[in-house]
């Protein structure tokens, strides 16, 4: 009992260790959306963290599989080369009793990752959606940018060739088209902004131009000039799209029965929210297998994990493999459970013969 909870503490902080690293490597690779987003719409840099603290039980998902995988795989092959594994054998212990830390730590895991799936991603998925559709359609500050043109309003259009930093503008054009009958240009040297109830342009050492619809213009220079940009109220809102992670388990499972042409695709994602849960126990008896089966005793570390990556790899393509199968054909929805249960079966076998085979070395 001290062993076992001994190596359970030591695999659940390497699994730990590993799903942190995993979750933040996945957070840098899709965090650029919402920094791109944020910079375009001008939101705060409060709102960037909260799409990502929304984010996480879908990275979650992801992640803690594999970190699973990891953990166990640093932990076990950590006692391997301490001499350890060898130890326990030695004292009487089964390779099935040696692996009882790990399926613990799989079995948490495997909690966790039901629980995320079921009740914590629709809710944090569509809170997320909302979030962004909101800085979407935020329309409450305009965004310079340096050499490029605008859109300020359907009649207004802004091109600045530089902004310093103490948001000061230079080589500022702007086409205004509000008065139909006449289109009028403006070209400033420098100028500066204001942000209140409107935005305020003041241009500094200029030119106006204005040309009517027969192609004549007056030309107007100007020291000080302020123009003041219309708020466009006629700007779409663009309609969120629902999608699959923001309805539960039970939510899909009532769209499909509706027929829609969907009704694969439903399935697949509904059932998924179940078949997630064998990943982390699958992932960890393949790491037991592939360490304490003597078949590989003199096989160095390097080809242990390449072998077990190899299956964690081939495990999870035949799995994606499956669901994507299901949206065009619901009849093989029962492979969904029936591979990952195969595989659990046969490693639980495997393990099992392994120790039948120990008794009768004994004897």
């Amino acid at each position: 009992m001290i062993l076992t909870s001994y190596i359970f503490k030591q695999t659940s902080k390497s699994a730990f260790v590993s799903t942190f690293v995993l979750l933040g490597v996945i957070w840098l690779s899709q965090s650029f959306r919402s920094i791109n987003l944020i910079i375009e719409k001008g939101a705060n840099l409060s709102d960037f963290f909260i799409l990502s603290l929304y984010s996480t039980p879908s990275w979650l998902i992801i992640a803690l599989p594999f970190g699973t995988f990891a953990g166990c795989m640093i932990s076990y092959l950590r006692l391997q080369n301490d001499k350890e594994i060898i130890v326990m054998k030695s004292a009487g212990m089964s390779p099935f009793n040696i692996s009882k830390p790990a399926l613990l730590v799989a079995v948490v895991s495997s909690l966790i990752l039901f629980v995320i799936s079921h009740f914590i991603l629709p809710k944090t998925y569509t809170n997320f959606k909302l979030l962004q559709n909101k800085i979407r359609n935020s329309s409450q500050e305009v965004i310079f940018k340096d050499n490029v043109f605008i859109n300020l309003n359907k009649s207004q259009t802004i091109f600045i060739g530089k902004i310093t930093k103490s948001r000061l503008l230079e080589e500022i054009f702007i086409q205004d088209k509000t008065d139909s009958s006449n289109i009028v240009e403006y070209f400033s040297k420098s100028g500066s902004v204001f942000i209140d109830d409107s935005i305020n342009l003041r241009m500094i050492k200029g030119t106006r131009i204005s040309t009517d619809k027969e192609g004549r213009s007056t030309i107007l220079n100007f020291d000080n000039y302020n123009l003041t940009v219309r708020e466009d109220k006629n700007k779409s809102i663009s309609n969120r799209v629902i999608e699959y992670n923001e309805f539960n388990f039970f939510e899909l499972l009532k769209k499909a029965e509706k027929k829609l042409p969907n009704q694969g695709k439903l399935l697949a994602e509904a059932h998924t929210r179940n078949t997630v849960f064998f990943m982390p126990i699958i992932f960890a008896l393949i790491v037991m297998l592939t360490i304490l089966n003597d078949n590989y005793s003199r096989l160095v570390n390097t080809y242990k994990k390449t072998f077990a990556i190899g299956l964690v790899f081939i495990v999870q393509s035949v799995t994606i493999i499956l669901k994507n199968a299901v949206h065009n054909d619901i009849y093989l929805l029962p492979l969904m459970y029936l591979f990952p249960t195969s595989v659990i079966v046969f490693c639980f076998i495997f393990l099992s013969k392994k120790i039948n085979t120990n008794k009768n070395q004994s004897n």
